[in-house]
């Protein structure tokens, strides 16, 4: 016979145990945790979980080790347990290990505990995911996950029946439910009022180098009372100056970031070295890392900024964010050190520069152990097909500069060597800037293709407008025929419709997206850049030639002209861009002037040189880049094209210097045939 509650009969029922015999005890180990040093006092935290820990306990069950961390929830679970903040406190318990150790021990088969016992469930981890995986570890080593502010019921106090845990489970996942909305609503506050913090011109954290902290009384009377204060930026009167330096070297100049902290290097009285938060890690010179700092924090054009590096990353913490996530205030808030023409300037430096070995001083080989030489025109003559710089080598006393794809794949009708010569390519640079940036007419060949060039760039523009509202309307229609196909269609159990509505949310995003992005180049409609154009009026006309001038005035000259040479393989043409900024006018103005008064050249040299063509005439004028309005940046090309020395005479590479199955252009190139 069985009773009403389903027990086992009579028979089945194992014998009493023999009296006087006492239960077993059951072994606990006290999980507990509390969140960063500077929220918490660990030294208050952790014994009061212990003591809540100690009066859930069962009459049979007794505390034998104690685990606990001194570390925020929210890190991943493979993160936890590697904080050492507790051993920065005395706390009155003694500590076993951390969550790592526990969950270690949990799985081994000397195990010193049977079961985990912590405070509240929200205090194993914040994250819904984080408490139930660690829960479900537990349990599949065999030690169930308890806490003291819920019921302990083990499957042997329930008559021989297993344990009903449906209502626990349920208090349990509400419990972790509400702890991971309140720290993620905590955070989005948070960033809400960091973001209104940082509009306000407020610093967060130590100023950068070049300013100073300038404390501000605390708002709220309570924090006021205890002393805590609010800083704006301030120009540091001494190191401000150095990075005005900075900026001019790299904008100017074109300096890399290790030459700039070489030379910052040469003086360290005059340009003091940043001092990091923390004194340990000063090492009292400039780092490449600490100039490029400088370069790209937009606090020193007086705009305040914040979240640059994500502190809170849990796999990379402080790695550096998107432009995009930066939050920056609209107006200044504090004086600026460098416009934000400058700024911007210095950013598309270290665009043009990636990749590229930099030479502390101009005209040095660069570091490179196999370095033999310093090529003139290193890093400024680029491949247009394989869109790579091309580099430089010598042939029989002779220097071009070669674009060798290797085991890249090479570009369809790419030779397998292609060589540019270096005389011609000074030449081509010389006729351009005696002619574009320098010459008589230049306002008039600039002026002649301004118009052109932006009727180019706005009808390539107005094809991207249209492009996109092409995509709207395709959008809307495909929104139409969805409603029309649960309009014409019964759905008797929902699932067309639930259908239809995830196609819908999709269609809604893709229709959010667009027309964000047709409003975006609505806006930005490029002009004609004709104000530019005067900026070549404030350079002197004159007549250089770069063709003997040496190297350690050469490269500073190409550099602060930001000078680049592209060559088509397929047009047989080399395409010659150089910069011209409101900014750099007084500098490019000394650096033409030294170039125009070169010293006399000497007769003899390492070898014959080839006779050069006239200066030559080319077909397509200077046409000023779309600088979207901006009348203080100008970009000059030109492009020579074969054929266009006028009076000279084509002058191919001699035969007899070209290897066997090479082949030679008409103005100084020369290139191998695949497969030979």
């Amino acid at each position: 016979m069985t009773t009403a509650t389903g027990n086992l009969p009579e028979w089945l029922r194992p014998a009493p145990a023999a009296t006087g015999t006492a239960p077993r005890t059951i072994r606990v180990a006290v999980l507990a945790r509390t969140s960063t040093d500077d929220q918490q006092d660990p030294t208050l935290s952790i014994p009061r979980q212990y003591a809540n820990c100690e009066r859930a306990l069962l009459p049979n069950m007794q505390i034998v080790l104690v685990f606990y961390d001194v570390e925020s929830s929210r890190k991943e679970l493979d993160q936890r347990g590697s904080s050492t903040a507790w051993k920065k406190f005395d706390i009155p318990i003694r500590r076993d290990g951390g969550i790592g150790d526990l969950l270690a021990e949990a799985t081994a088969p000397d195990r010193r505990f049977d079961v985990v016992m912590c405070e509240s469930i929200d205090r194993i981890a914040r994250f819904t995911y984080q408490g139930t995986k660690i829960e479900h570890d537990l349990e599949l080593a065999g030690v169930p996950l308890l806490a003291s502010d819920e019921p302990i019921i083990f499957d042997g106090q329930t008559g021989g029946r297993k344990r009903k845990r449906a209502s626990q489970i349920l208090l349990r996942r509400t419990k972790q439910g509400v702890a991971e909305w309140y720290i993620v609503e905590m955070l989005e506050k948070s960033w809400d009022g960091f973001e209104t913090h940082t509009t306000q011109g407020w610093n967060v954290g130590k100023p950068p180098y070049g300013f100073k902290a300038e404390r501000h009384k605390h708002p709220v009377p309570a924090k006021r009372a205890e002393g805590k204060h609010k800083t704006k930026l301030a120009v540091d009167r001494r190191r401000g100056p150095v990075v005005k330096k900075i900026y001019s070297w790299r904008v100017n100049d074109k300096l890399s970031y290790r030459a700039i902290a070489d030379r910052l290097n040469i003086d360290l009285h005059r340009y003091p070295p940043p001092q990091p938060v923390d004194p340990e890690r000063a090492v009292g010179r400039w780092t490449v890392s600490a100039v490029r700092e400088i370069l790209f924090n937009p606090k020193y054009t007086g705009h305040m900024a914040w979240n640059r590096r994500s502190t809170k990353d849990k796999l990379h913490p402080g790695k550096n964010n998107p432009v995009e996530e930066w939050v920056v205030s609209a107006e200044q808030t504090h004086p600026e050190l460098v416009s934000i023409e400058t700024f911007l300037a210095a950013q598309n430096i270290a665009a043009s520069r990636r990749r590229s070995r930099a030479d502390t001083t101009p005209g040095a080989p660069n570091r490179h152990r196999q370095t033999r030489r310093a090529y003139r025109l290193r890093s400024y003559v680029w491949c247009a097909a394989c869109t790579r710089r091309m580099f430089g080598r010598t042939v029989f006393d002779y220097t071009y500069y070669t674009c060798q794809p290797r085991d890249r794949i090479a570009p369809d009708g790419h030779p397998r060597t292609l060589s540019l010569d270096e005389d011609k390519l000074l030449d081509l640079i010389t006729g351009f800037f005696n002619a574009h940036i320098f010459g008589t007419e230049r306002l008039q060949l600039a002026s002649t293709s301004a118009n052109i060039a932006a009727q180019q760039a706005a009808e390539e523009h107005q094809q991207q407008i249209n492009a996109v509202r092409y995509a709207l309307a395709d959008i809307e229609s495909r929104q139409k025929r969805l409603f029309k196909i649960l309009e014409e269609n019964d759905d008797e159990e929902g699932r067309l419709y639930q259908q239809a509505k995830q196609r819908q949310e999709e269609l809604d995003t893709e229709h959010t997206l667009k027309t964000a992005e047709l409003d975006h180049l609505e806006r930005t409609m490029p002009s004609g850049g004709a104000g530019a154009i005067d900026l070549l009026d404030h350079l002197p006309e004159t007549k250089i030639s770069l063709l003997d001038m040496p190297a350690d005035r050469l490269r500073p000259f190409l550099d602060a002209f930001a000078v680049q040479l592209r060559y088509d393989l397929h047009a047989n043409s080399v395409k010659i861009q150089a910069t011209v900024s409101a900014e750099a006018v007084p500098h490019l103005t000394r650096l033409a002037h030294n170039a125009s008064n070169r010293q006399p050249i000497q007769a003899h040299t390492p070898h014959a040189r080839r006779p050069r063509p006239p200066a030559i005439t080319s077909a397509n004028t200077a046409a000023p880049a779309n600088d979207g309005g901006d009348s203080g940046f100008l970009q000059i090309y030109d492009m020579p094209r074969r054929g266009h020395y006028l009076q000279g005479k084509r002058l191919p590479v001699p035969r007899r210097l070209l290897p066997p199955g090479a082949f030679s252009c008409p103005w100084g190139c020369w290139g191998r045939v695949p497969g030979s």
